[in-house]
């Protein structure tokens, strides 16, 4: 079993900038990801709303930056090693991957979000044919196709946006009346798209093709209608990946944890940091500032208590 300082669970915005400081700390850290590092922002198009890229920036480059950055900082990035577990052992905490066994003095979990699913028959069948979680790393494959992206918030008209320059055709498909975006801009830009249809007051049914996606069936007001599209993005929200933590006492609202102004959990040094923190806004600009201040409580935690 290694020994550390910390952990920091999540090579995303948070747990990167938590790398970052804990490093400038001289603590003997490990930042593990559940992917290849940088988070969700990776798959983001174009980040126009960042700090001090006044052209914008991809969420790919941005999510690499953060990377080189955090490893310049001598911040040890270990990618696809799950977190499975974490329990309690008098003051240190066992934190076990798929691939090895740690103790440290201090955790931080910064794990953001991963996809809902629609939970409709032909989803998992069709995954990776047809079916998409992530419209900037796979529209390229729907040049000059139809497809349809199944959500009603700001994530299914991003989607959208992303996809208007390759498709030929994009249907939203919401439960909803009308989208619901974060931002005025965005309203402005889904306008004046030619190519964008709302599909509102809508449930999808069954996604159906022999071998890749073919067409989707949907329900509005009561009544069955068939949409014939090559692609599905899926858009219906976010949850916070934190099953991992039922081994220790702290109790989660909705999945998400509970902080208080250090980041710091109800259990002491246990620390979240980024999307997965209980009512903060799912920014990245929240969640790099949080993980700052979990570092630097997490340093403060370590140093008076070992």
């Amino acid at each position: 079993m290694l020994t550390k300082d910390l952990i920091i669970i999540g090579g995303g915005p948070a747990g990167l900038t938590a790398g970052i400081y804990g490093s400038r700390s001289e603590l003997d850290l490990v930042v593990l990801d559940s992917g290849v590092g940088g988070g969700q922002i990776a798959t983001a198009g174009l980040v126009e709303n960042y700090p001090g890229f006044p052209d914008g920036i991809t969420g790919m480059e941005l999510a690499e930056t953060l990377k080189k950055h955090a490893e310049n900082a001598g911040v040890k990035i270990n990618m696809l090693e799950p977190v499975t577990t974490i329990t309690r052992s008098g003051k240190t905490f066992i934190v076990v991957t798929e691939k090895r066994g740690y103790q440290a003095k201090a955790v931080i979990v910064a794990t953001g979000l991963v996809h809902r699913k629609l939970g409709v028959p032909g989803e998992s069948e069709l995954s990776g044919r047809g079916v998409s979680y992530c419209a900037t790393c796979d529209g390229a494959f729907f040049k000059g196709k139809r497809v349809a992206v199944i959500g009603g918030g700001t994530g299914a008209a991003m989607a959208a946006l992303n996809l208007a320059d390759l498709a030929s055709q994009i249907f939203i498909v919401t439960k909803r009346k009308e989208l619901k975006v974060a931002e005025k801009i965005m309203e402005t830009r889904m306008e004046r798209a030619t190519n964008i249809e709302v599909v509102s007051d809508s449930a999808v049914k069954k996604i159906a093709g022999e071998n890749r996606v073919e067409n989707i069936e949907i329900e509005t007001h009561g009544k069955a209608r068939s949409l014939d599209v090559d692609g599905v993005f899926v858009e219906v929200g976010k949850k916070a990946l934190t099953s991992f933590l039922e081994g220790l006492p702290v109790e989660l609202v909705k999945g998400y944890i509970p902080v208080d102004r250090n980041q710091a959990t109800v259990l002491p040094g246990l620390f979240a940091a980024g999307d997965v923190v209980s009512g903060s806004v799912k920014q990245m600009v929240v969640a790099v500032a949080q993980g700052t201040i979990a570092a630097l409580s997490a340093y403060d935690y370590i140093k008076n208590n070992f």
